[in-house]
């Protein structure tokens, strides 16, 4: 679950990002059923329907949570939104119906909702977030976890509900998923099975000629061909189809008039005056979140050169306070005001480092007194240094460059680094022990340098003439050629590019060189099957006339729908038989090799559990038909990418397995690993979900 959570405190703007806890989405404007007569529900999930209301009421409290926070919805972010909360949905009438029968309840108590937000078992999106995180000790800071939501309680109940309503569920299935991991068991025949597997090694020496390397156009396939492949395999797991439709567009750019520009000018020149005007940080930050694309309500470090030369000039001799612009970079209008002229300290260390990560806490002793050791040979010889970084350092970052780092400033480092490099004085050398390792540090320099500091309002210029040309010019291509040919042929016709779209699934809302695609796709997914092109459709600065051209139904695919994909299987079936008759009376490895233009390959100790073979051949088909060869000659074997002359030297059983309980350990916790996301890909499947989302979005 994506997570973002953003609070407001003493009029400072505390932005907390926590992948995966809180789970605030947003959610787009509200389409209304588009599907007519009384069916308003999204989809169903396991006999019950998920009615529009309920999804849409809790996407819309997603919504107003980002609102008051001031944060803009995209599409982007609408459709993470809609796809989260359907998430959320699918889980509550799976897993917690599971958690449920098993005995966990719908809720926990008081005492466990604060260990989880601030205890011993913390979430671990908070767990494992920086802003919670002592930078002495590296942990998680109860304390300040504790401030955190006891602020949110006070200053912000709608997210204090959205927490609870989000961290009891997350929890009850940690603890339901924690119950059927530990109720995953090996047995020793399994053991034995995977021992065998891993230990069971021939060595296989063969040539080999590829399917690829032979021409598609010698392998002629008919009708007859296709049809005979097709109903031999179409109702094969691997050739089920998933419901979805294919469509062609054509776009009509619009791109700014010189009236759309000085119309932009206009308005950013009024924006000008008003942070001319703006007093504070408070007010130019309110002002950028309210003008700006980017929204960046923090002052930004100004590095020289950003802006055109004369701009760029006036910038960088700026005192605070003053506003420069409006500039044009590109299709963007730029306003740009000094807010501070700030010191910024900088340290210039060299440092060796001697990792410990992956350690244990002996060996970890062993490299500290190596650090040790090393520390007085330089503070006895510091011309030692560099030679010492070649021989010892494990920081690939700066062992080229005799282990410097050049000027960096506080907020780069980790904290004990540092630390070494700023409270120590320049020529003092000390150990700093880090989550990487024990770093020598030598302190080379420090300095203080003035930071220019800016805020910026950056608009795109938006193409509203341009547009309204873009629309006249995509009705008229949209009403005069109305079948799929004679919108092909138009296209081309005209210069304007012709763009396939093979596959757009109910659930996708991505498509290939569109930027803001909703108008295009809720077209897609309605228009009915033989429908003449589309009206103009929106589709960022553009517009778009699309035309449907396949329309694929769940299931057993037609024949048109795969023809291409199984044109390739017969050919590439076609190939094998041919190359398996060449390689039929060989008995020479040698010499078909050098035939087929390839080399001898042997594969020495080939397990039986590999994926793999010298030479690049991916292909498990072949390896296990390898396993079975009769060592006493060469002999042909069709593979999955190649067709091999092959032949067993040799075959060596896998010893007696010794009765070692790390063995089952191992196996074991990989089972569990894989636990939890089967059962819930199980529950999905046996719930036989319906998401009908498509027809309102």
């Amino acid at each position: 679950m994506a997570v973002i959570g953003k609070i407001r405190e003493r009029g400072t703007l505390l932005g907390i990002i926590v992948g995966g806890a809180l789970v605030l989405f947003v959610v787009g404007d509200f389409i209304g059923n588009r599907s007519g007569g009384n069916d308003r529900n999204v989809g169903e999930i396991a006999g019950q329907e998920v009615s529009m209301q309920e999804y849409s009421n809790r996407v819309e409290q997603q919504l107003d949570l980002y609102r008051q926070n001031g944060t803009t919805v995209d599409n982007q972010l609408q459709e993470q939104v809609r796809n989260g909360v359907w998430n959320d949905i699918l889980r509550e009438r799976t897993l917690m119906v599971q958690a449920e029968e098993a005995g966990f309840g719908n809720t926990i108590g008081r005492e466990e909702y604060d260990d989880i937000r601030f205890g011993n078992n913390i979430l671990p999106d908070f767990k494992n977030n920086q802003n919670f995180k002592n930078p002495q000790t590296g942990q998680a800071d109860k304390e300040q976890l504790r401030k955190y939501f006891k602020y949110v309680q006070e200053n912000n109940l709608a997210l204090f509900d959205m927490q609870k309503r989000t961290f009891v569920p997350q929890r009850i299935y940690a603890k339901y998923n924690a119950l059927v991991k530990k109720s995953c068991f090996v047995n020793s025949a399994q053991v034995r099975d995977d021992w065998e597997l891993k230990n069971t090694k021939a060595n296989v020496q063969y040539a080999a000629v590829r399917y690829d390397s032979r021409p598609d156009s010698l392998f002629r396939v008919d009708d007859t061909d296709l049809r005979r492949y097709f109903d031999a395999h179409k109702n094969e797991p691997k050739w089920a189809q998933k419901s979805s439709r294919g469509f062609a567009y054509v776009q009509f750019n619009a791109k700014p008039t010189e009236e759309d520009v000085n119309n932009a000018l206009t308005d950013m020149r009024a924006v000008k005056e008003d942070f001319l005007l703006a007093k504070g940080n408070k007010a130019d930050s309110a002002l950028v979140a309210a003008y700006a694309d980017s929204k960046n309500t923090q002052p930004t470090a100004y590095t020289e050169g950003a802006a055109d030369h004369l701009n760029d000039s006036l910038i960088t001799h700026a005192d605070t306070g003053a506003v420069v612009g409006p500039f044009r970079e590109g299709d963007n209008l730029k306003v740009v005001k000094v807010a501070e002229l700030a010191d910024v300290q900088e340290a210039r260390v060299r440092h060796i480092l001697l990792s410990t990560q992956g350690k244990s806490p002996a060996d970890e002793a062993v490299v500290k007194q190596r650090a040790d050791s090393l520390l007085a040979v330089v503070k006895k010889d510091r011309s030692k240094f560099e030679t010492l970084v070649e021989k010892f350092s494990d920081d690939p970052g700066s062992k080229s460059t005799g282990g410097v780092y050049e000027w960096f400033d506080k907020q780069r480092m980790v904290p004990e680094f540092t630390k070494a490099s700023f409270e120590e004085k320049p020529g003092s050398i000390t150990i700093a022990k880090t989550s990487y390792g024990y770093h020598i540090v030598e302190v080379l320099g420090q300095r203080t340098r003035k930071e220019r500091r800016v805020l910026t309002i950056d608009r795109k210029i938006a193409p509203v003439q341009a547009m309204k040309a873009a629309w006249k010019q995509a009705n008229e291509f949209s009403l005069a050629h109305t079948d799929t040919a004679a919108f092909r042929k138009a296209a081309e016709e005209q210069g304007l590019v012709y763009n396939p779209v093979e596959e757009l699934r109910p659930d996708q809302k991505f498509v290939p060189g569109l930027q803001q695609v909703d108008e295009v796709v809720r077209w897609v997914n309605h228009a009915d099957a033989g429908a003449k092109p589309s009206e103009p459709l929106a589709s960022g600065d553009s517009y778009v006339v699309a035309v449907l051209t396949a329309v694929r139904n769940e299931g057993v695919p037609a024949l048109a729908d795969v023809r291409e994909a199984f044109t390739k299987e017969v050919v590439k079936q076609k190939k094998a038989d041919a190359m398996m008759a060449e390689l039929k009376d060989q008995t020479d490895i040698e010499a078909a090799a050098k035939a087929l233009g390839g080399n001898v390959q042997t594969a020495q100790d080939l397990a039986l559990s590999a994926t793999a073979l010298p030479g690049g051949y991916n292909d498990v088909v072949a390896i296990g038909a390898f396993f079975g060869l009769d060592s006493a000659k060469a002999t042909a074997v069709k593979g999955d990418m190649a067709v091999y002359l092959a032949r067993l030297n040799s075959l060596t059983p896998a010893p007696p397995m010794a009765d070692d309980p790390q063995q089952m350990k191992s196996l074991t916790e990989r089972v569990r690993g894989r636990a939890e996301g089967q059962v819930f890909n199980a529950l999905k499947e046996g719930a036989d979900v319906s998401d009908n989302r498509s027809k309102f979005y």
